[in-house]
């Protein structure tokens, strides 16, 4: 599973980052951080 996020970096350039499952979600503008994998919790993906 990959979550494609576009992040704002100190130049003011938006960059497209990939994270997988095992990444660590830093959303520093909230204060926000949690590992990839409870972005999903309890959600049934078919394949």
């Amino acid at each position: 599973m990959i979550v494609k996020c576009f992040l704002l970096n100190q130049n003011g350039i938006w960059e497209l980052y990939n994270y997988g499952e095992k990444n660590e979600v830093n959303l520093t503008s909230v204060e926000l951080s949690f590992p990839m994998e409870r972005l999903y919790e309890d959600v049934v993906l078919e394949e």
